[in-house]
């Protein structure tokens, strides 16, 4: 075997030689790298020469300004100043400043140059040629000394640069000596490696040899192995095997032991001979049997026996067994419910077996037979008041359809609570949901024996009137109108409503549910359109009505889109002065087929279509846009709907119309009826409050037609009241009419605030108002509604009522 230590040796030396070096050349390096920033010290020599060349180029200017007929500036002067005053900043820095204080005639040479050029400084601000000799006077002595500074300077940077030099030439011989004798250890290691790897080829060859016996041994040895391996392989596979048939077989044991546990159902396995197989724990619960009786191989007869001599239960349960002996002797199999004597339910499921014997599951239904009911019920049923909902009343109405050509007809009777919106609105829904029950059972109550009484939903309800003819269904929906007008005593309230009834007669006036629930309802519509607290039967002519308005809706909703409506203006006219106050704003359409539409039938079908809040913003939009343009002591009226109240951006919309037309808000009126005070008041309250902040005026309209309420006028403060035309129109003729119109006057002036009278046509009716102390009026006796245009040229001519008559 070769000894590699030596040459182990030898390399581990040359790598030394390396490493020292390696570092020993770093060494130098930064040595060097030392004395090249020695280098920048030669800088001092040239700040102070350039400090002392622009401190003479200062004097050579200031000498040329004092000169006649000078080229030089004062500008030029001064920015030879800056550039002295920057040199002597550098001069009290870095290496300079080591320089200085190296040598006190030095720093005195600096302080004079300082002293110079602050003494300097205030002739500069305002420099002018005669002070040129006093300039020079101060700049000259320092001349010398900053020369002699600069000579002292050059002498210290030649003797540094001399060092440096001798200092770089002895760094650069040491590098080139370690440079060569880097080469020459380069050169003795490439030799020792080389005769390393010689050294292991040949130990390599000897190895391959010892390996190659090594493997002769080894495959010997391994076959040996592979034999007694296959021997203890078989062992195991077959000592496996028996490991995992019994595994896998506890396993089976465990899963029938669970399952037969968490059955929901009692199961019984019975062999050949009618004896007990196996049974789970539920099959015991269920039946009640002793634990010691439920053994493997115990006859089926012993089980029989002791239900039979078991409590009442038990009893029951032994019907199960009997009926199920029947299935035994048929070798039959079966699944069927048996419903014992007690009230349960049981379901059975017969199972016979192949080679004798059978199986079974008994599973009690009680608890899920009744919760299927219950849901049934829920399902055709209005949970709040237990009538039969909407789904019963069809599937009714389908079995009286079948029957009706020979049972004779019926009437489907569809009831809608009249002001059971303001009982849920004031009283809150407790008392609502009260209520409805309350009607519920009234509607039950008073209803034939065979008729059917249901809720659809909200206030609406249904009656299926059984052998009904005209006659009989007027008598039965009066009988209906007299029970539910009856006061109703709810929560401690004692409460008046009353209903409103649309009849349809099966055959008559439809074949199929649906339509015989829509021509109820249509007749519904027309009672409450008749006043409410009525019944109305459906006619023919009720779908042609129907079919107007729902045409007259998609026409708005077009007109909307197209641009098609239109704002009039009806001036108000100051009752004292005969001046022009202020305009409504009058909302008209024109069908481009049906020509002008009256407000009064389109403006309902709005309201119901949910259009007014677009077609009531349109219009506010319009009438600041149209009024901005007419005189300033003006004012616009514009009619709000109460759905508009409903948009909580309302008071936004306001603000976006006044500033889209550059209308003062103090010249906007908003005009709201009586109804609008009904819905959430103190939403409306808030909102009406909102706007009067803005600055926009308030106005009641209609007063005294609706439900007119002091409260209403002492929780806020209206800016005008306008009396309706209904009381203008016959106020001189009927003198209750006059009453109430002087006692809202009187009313309004108590509390400051204005009144207009509307409808005025005759000058009678004017000077009636007049005389009763009404502020403002309007009417086709002083103008008719006209363009904004008209308007606009109206005002322009300075018109009043006596000018315009």
């Amino acid at each position: 075997m070769l000894n590699l230590r030596p040459i182990k040796i030898l390399l581990a030396l040359v790598t030394g030689v390396f490493v020292a070096a390696t570092a020993y050349i770093s060494a130098l390096v930064m040595e060097r790298q030392s004395a090249l920033e020695r280098v920048s010290r030669y800088n001092v020599a040239w700040l102070v020469g350039q400090a002392t060349s622009e401190y003479t180029r200062l004097e050579q200017r200031v000498s040329a300004f004092g000169l006649p007929d000078s080229k030089i500036s004062a500008d030029e002067v001064r920015l030879r100043f800056d550039i002295i005053v920057n040199r002597l900043s550098l001069l009290r820095t870095g290496e300079v400043e080591e320089f200085v204080k190296a040598d006190a005639e030095y720093a005195a040479t600096i302080d004079a140059l300082a002293r110079a050029i602050d003494a300097v400084q205030p002739y500069l601000e305002d420099l002018k040629p005669a002070h040129v000799p006093r300039l020079l006077q101060i700049l000259l002595p320092v001349d010398a000394r900053l020369a002699q500074l600069a000579a002292a300077a050059n002498r210290v940077g030649g003797d540094r640069v001399a060092d440096d030099q001798r200092q770089l030439i002895r760094l650069h011989w040491t590098f080139s000596v370690m440079a060569a004798g880097l080469i020459v250890c380069g050169i003795a290691l490439i030799v020792l490696l080389a005769w390393h790897n010689r050294l292991l080829q040949r130990a390599h060859n000897e190895m391959k040899v010892l390996t190659n016996d090594l493997r002769v041994t080894s495959e010997n040895l391994a076959e040996a192995h592979q034999e007694v391996q296959f021997a203890n392989a078989e062992l195991e596979r077959q000592n496996e095997t028996l490991v995992r048939r019994d595994r896998d077989l506890r396993t089976q044991n465990e899963r029938f032991e669970a399952a037969l546990g968490n059955m929901s159902q009692a199961l019984c396995l019975v062999d050949a001979q009618q004896r007990l197989v196996i049974c789970n724990q539920r099959y015991q619960a269920m039946f009640g049997f002793d634990k010691n009786l439920l053994k493997a191989g115990t006859p089926m007869r012993h089980l029989a026996e002791f239900l039979s001599a078991s409590s009442d239960e038990g009893a029951s349960l032994y019907q199960v067994y009997a009926n199920q002996q029947i299935l035994v002797r048929e070798n039959r199999a079966r699944t069927y419910f048996e419903q014992l004597n007690d009230g349960r339910t049981v379901g059975v499921s017969h199972q016979p077996l192949s080679e004798g014997g059978w199986v079974a599951t008994y599973e009690d239904l009680t608890e899920r037979r009744r919760a299927e009911a219950r849901i049934a019920h829920m399902a055709h049923h209005d949970a709040l008041t237990d009538l039969p909902n909407r789904t019963l009343f069809h599937e009714r109405m389908i079995a009286a359809l079948e029957r009706a050509e020979d049972d004779g007809g019926f009437a489907v009777m569809l009831l809608d609570l009249d002001r059971f919106k303001t009982v849920n609105d004031t009283l809150g829904h407790p008392v609502g949901d009260a209520l409805l029950k309350s009607v519920a059972e009234r509607l039950s109550a008073t209803v034939r024996p065979g008729d059917l009484v249901a809720r659809l939903g909200g206030d609406e309800f249904a009656v299926l009137a059984m052998d009904a003819s005209n006659h009989d269904v007027s008598q039965f929906a009066d009988r209906i109108l007299r029970a539910i007008a009856e006061p109703f005593e709810t929560g401690g309230h004692h409460i008046n409503i009353g209903t409103s009834i649309g009849v349809a007669l099966a055959l008559a006036d439809g074949h199929a549910p649906d339509e015989l629930l829509k021509n109820a309802d249509l007749a519904l519509y027309q009672a409450k359109a008749a006043g409410r607290a009525t019944f109305c039967f459906f006619k023919a002519e009720m779908n042609l009505e129907v079919q107007a308005r729902r045409q007259i809706e998609l026409d708005l909703r077009v007109a909307l889109a197209e641009g098609e409506f239109h704002l009039l203006y009806q001036p108000q006219v100051n009752l004292t002065s005969g001046r022009i106050t202020g305009c409504e704003a009058l909302l008209r359409w024109n069908h481009p087929v049906r020509g002008p539409v009256p407000p009064s039938e389109f403006i309902p079908i709005a309201e119901e279509a949910g259009l007014i809040p677009a077609i009531g913003d349109w219009a506010l939009r319009r009438a600041c846009h149209e009024a901005a343009g007419w005189r300033s002591d003006v004012k616009i009226a514009v009619n709000m709907s109460p759905a508009q109240f409903k948009n909580p951006n309302l008071p936004h919309n306001v603000v976006l119309a006044l500033a889209a037309s550059g209308l003062p808000a103090e010249r906007l009126e908003l005009e709201i009826t009586e109804s609008l005070l009904l819905q959430d008041n103190d939403t409306t309250m808030a909102t009406l409050h909102r706007m009067r902040e803005l600055g926009v005026g308030i106005a009641l309209d209609d007063f005294g037609t609706g439900y007119s309420s002091l409260s209403y006028l002492r929780r806020f403060p209206f800016d005008k009241i306008k009396i309706d035309q209904t009381f203008v129109r016959e106020m001189t003729t009927d003198a209750d009419c006059m009453s109430i119109i002087q006692s809202v006057i009187d009313l309004a002036h108590t509390l400051r605030m204005k009144t207009t009278g509307e409808g005025v046509e005759t000058m009678q009716q004017k000077d009636s108002l007049q005389v009763a102390g009404c502020t403002d009026a309007q009417g086709f006796y002083f103008f008719r509604p006209m363009s904004g245009k008209q308007i606009a040229d109206l005002l322009a001519a300075g018109a009043n009522r006596e000018t315009a008559a």
